[in-house]
């Protein structure tokens, strides 16, 4: 977990700086000025939803799976609401909230997708390469 969270801040802060001098090039309405507070967002949405994901891995493969795609389609259903409702109350900005908030999703999302495969994939071949072995080994003659 300490590895993840490391990594996770290692991404939070090279997406942020890194969107903080394209924002430099970019016309003023397509910058974002407020950024951090959409960046500490997705750090912290990412942090929860790792945790979840450990929890719901330990139980079962089959709640693993439950979790992450039920969570994946409420976070996007959360993101979407968050952007309408922001572009519903601030009108002049939306066009750059919007657009720094799907700079900072898409990153995000990478991260997250490279995580589980590497952390959660790489178990589940495991276990599926030991279930294999088992099953071709000649049984012990007594």
């Amino acid at each position: 977990m300490n590895k993840f969270i490391l990594q996770l801040i290692a991404v939070t802060f090279i997406t942020g700086v890194a969107y903080f001098f394209i924002g430099q090039s970019l016309p003023s309405k397509f910058f974002f000025e407020n950024y951090l507070i959409i960046l500490i967002l997705f750090f912290v949405i990412t942090l929860l939803f790792h945790l979840g994901l450990q929890k719901s891995f330990e139980k079962s493969s089959k709640d693993f799976v439950r979790y992450y795609m039920g969570a994946t389609g409420a976070k996007l259903l959360v993101f979407l609401f968050i952007i309408l409702i922001y572009a519903f109350l601030n009108k002049e900005k939306a066009v750059s909230f919007a657009l720094t908030f799907f700079f900072f999703y898409l990153i995000f999302t990478v991260f997250e997708v490279s995580i589980a495969t590497k952390l959660f994939g790489k178990h589940t071949a495991d276990a599926k390469a030991k279930k294999i072995i088992e099953q071709d080994a000649p049984s012990e003659i007594n």
